[in-house]
């Protein structure tokens, strides 16, 4: 069934990484977000780098949840239309959304893969080191003053 939406004032500040704003009814709203990011205090980057299909994080199925026990809903829809006063939100990132109104499917999701390399032990405790393996493939950006060892 169609309904009206009518909304006083929405104020937004951010809206971003592929989240939506959708007043009124809608019949299927499908989101996806997959984010890459690489940060090394080394700028040293290999040219096949960056593709989804070499982590299987973002090849495995993700769970739906399911209602722990049997549960009744029941909905009363008095009227013809969906009345908002006001709405005041910050941010709707990362394959989320707003809507005011009906929708029949909704599917939305986000895999983020975070990788930080570094070179001396500034993040982690003392006494421990993680270190970048350059390899065979020729990179980009000026690496190799910052991986040799300073003299003692």
């Amino acid at each position: 069934m169609g309904r009206l939406s009518i909304v006083g004032a929405v104020y937004i500040n951010d809206v971003s990484s592929s989240s939506f704003v959708h007043v009124g009814d809608h019949a299927t709203t499908i989101l996806q977000s997959r984010a890459f990011a690489v940060q090394r205090e080394v700028p040293f980057f290999y040219g096949n780098e960056g593709s989804f299909s070499y982590y299987p994080f973002y090849q495995r199925p993700f769970p739906i949840p399911q209602p722990h026990e049997p549960f009744t809903m029941c909905v009363d829809n008095l009227g013809s239309f969906i009345r908002v006063g006001g709405i005041r939100i910050l941010g709707i990132s990362s394959s989320s959304g707003l809507q005011i109104g009906c929708n029949r499917i909704t599917a939305a999701e986000t895999r983020i893969k975070d990788i930080r390399q570094f070179v001396t032990d500034k993040p982690g405790p003392k006494q421990q080191a993680t270190f970048v393996k350059v390899g065979q493939n020729k990179g980009v950006g000026d690496f190799e003053a910052a991986i040799k060892t300073p003299p003692r």
